[in-house]
């Protein structure tokens, strides 16, 4: 039963100190649609710079929740290097709507984490010590970030001890007074009574909002946050799938977890969701994922679910079946997302059927289909779309050609993985390995000859695995020459590698060596990309 919001807003303006009382009381949590702690030692040294010249550093968003008993919290979710155990609810929660980023910063270097509350909060060292060991220095009169193995100055005090009075009396006795020069000592004392008062007297204001559905919540939040930060999309929905029993941001945690046999851990998150958004039949610019929770949580979740399951069966088989052992790979990401509606719509491919989407593979690449015959979104849509009738049994045709032109693999161009023409090179050189897939660690690039250039025919890509069945033991070489000595002849021939290369190399003359196996790696190619019915552009 959806209840009829009464949001309200307040806004308030209240000291920094007040933020760190109400903090160690255990008053602030965060929401489920929140987004991890981004920032850089750099980014929190900004922060207390403007916080010094007494510049605003916007407001923070509070939401208190129309309804108690919902489920939006993720455990052991940090501010700052600490994890709030015992959260205060009275009478209300309040969660961090925008602003953990600062808040984050705040708490995690003005929090003593000597002396802070232990019936409501736990404290990560780890944590503190990669981001918020921000000391102030009183001779620069500066911010710096002083590594734990590193030993600060005496004139360097970290930003707890300043907001701290008894803190503080006890370092001017352990260090500054050491320092021997009477009027250092009284400048550096002026200069920590002086920033010490800046920021326990800096003010914040904050805008509450009150009795909000998480609906409201989740569109306030990205309509702060979506311009200009990372923000993972799974991570809004999140609170709106969150029944206790699915949570949107754990299942994807999971599927990236077990995507690591086929190394793509670091695969883009937002790719993986567009997936998701893509299953209901339209591609992810076009749906409105908000509205189908709304509709049907259940529909979306059991949607959510089948596609999570054919994420990872496409990923295999672009592993397995066309060796993309990374990420970087993948030459287009459309690609995932029709690869993976394949599986969402043929739950029990047969052999047939997956030699047509490997076919389909290599002619969206070749032809570099998603940049050139579906280059807007309307014809990216109807080319989805014919793709998902096409295994439906309702089209004919596989690919979607509006304009019936001739598709035509662009000139080879050495380039990077960034290029999709140059990933179809890469992948078509080594399509042929034999590769032992339950040990492969990925792929790596080698120079043929160490003091040539990095060019086509200098490079050698290498499937990386405990035990590669070719038996290329190259983990630690970076000069591939070898391979060329007459006594491998007749091996290393998926390589690129022949008897006439042998020769010239056997004479010494490298060049000519080159020359031949960048000619033979594009004769190939060609052939390979002319058997799939395309033009070869030389």
């Amino acid at each position: 039963m959806k209840v009829k919001s009464t949001l309200k807003i307040d806004t308030r303006i209240r000291s920094l100190r007040s933020y760190l009382d109400e903090f160690e009381k255990g008053a602030f949590q965060v929401p489920s649609f929140q987004r991890d702690f981004l920032w850089e030692t750099e980014d929190i040294k900004q922060l207390f710079d403007s916080i010094k010249n007494r510049y605003p550093i916007g407001s923070i968003q509070f939401w208190q929740p129309a309804q108690e008993g919902q489920i939006w919290l993720d455990d052991n979710v940090k501010i700052g290097p600490y994890t709030i155990t015992k959260p205060s609810n009275e009478p209300k929660p309040i969660f961090i709507l925008d602003g953990l980023q600062r808040l984050s910063s705040l708490f995690g270097c003005l929090i003593n984490p000597n002396r802070y509350n232990t019936d409501r909060l736990t404290f990560d060292e780890t944590s503190f010590d990669e981001k918020f060991r921000i000391y102030y220095d009183l001779e620069e009169e500066s911010f710096e970030f002083i590594r734990k193995n590193k030993k600060p100055k005496l004139y360097q005090v970290p930003l707890y001890v300043l907001i701290n009075t008894s803190d503080f009396r006890k370092f001017q006795r352990e260090n500054i007074d050491k320092i021997g020069d009477e009027k250092k000592i009284d400048l550096y004392l002026d200069r920590a009574d002086e920033i010490s008062k800046v920021i326990t007297e800096y003010e914040i204001a904050s805008v509450d909002i009150n009795n909000a559905s998480v609906e409201e919540a989740v569109e306030i939040f990205w309509r702060v946050n979506r311009k200009g930060i990372v923000i993972s999309k799974d991570w809004i929905v999140n609170a709106l799938t969150n029944d206790g029993q699915f949570k949107l941001k754990d299942e994807m945690d999971l599927l990236i977890e077990g995507l690591k046999k086929y190394n793509f851990q670091e695969v883009n998150r937002d790719l993986l969701f567009n997936c998701i958004q893509s299953s209901f039949g339209k591609l992810s610019f076009d749906v409105d994922v908000v509205s189908l929770i709304k509709q049907s949580r259940e529909i979306f979740i059991e949607t959510t679910k089948k596609t999570i399951g054919s994420i990872e069966r496409a990923v295999q088989f672009l592993f397995e079946e066309l060796h993309v052992l990374h990420p970087k790979l993948l030459p287009s990401n459309w690609q995932l997302i029709f690869v993976v509606e394949f599986f969402n719509i043929v739950e029990d491919p047969s052999e047939e059927q997956l030699l047509e989407l490997k076919n389909w593979f290599w002619v969206t690449i070749y032809a570099n289909y998603f940049t050139l015959v579906a280059s807007n979104p309307s014809r990216r849509q109807k080319a989805f779309t014919q793709f998902r009738d096409y295994f439906k049994g309702i089209e004919s045709e596989i690919l979607y050609n509006e304009d019936e032109s001739k598709l035509i693999s662009p000139k080879y161009k050495f380039s990077n993985f960034s290029s999709v023409r140059f990933c179809a090179n890469v992948l078509f050189q080594i399509k042929d390995y034999n590769i032992d897939y339950k040990r492969c660690l990925g792929f790596e690039t080698i120079k043929l000859f160490q003091n040539q250039k990095e060019v086509l025919e200098n490079i050698i890509y290498v499937p990386l695995s405990e035990n590669n069945k070719d038996g290329i033991k190259l983990l630690k070489r970076d000069d591939l020459s070898p391979i060329l000595d007459k006594e491998n002849n007749g091996k290393y021939n998926k390589l690129f590698i022949n008897a006439e290369m042998r020769e010239a190399y056997a004479k010494g003359d490298i060049r000519y060596v080159l020359q031949l196996r960048a000619k033979m790696i594009l004769q190939r190619e060609k052939e390979f990309v002319e058997q799939l019915g395309l033009e070869y552009e030389e």
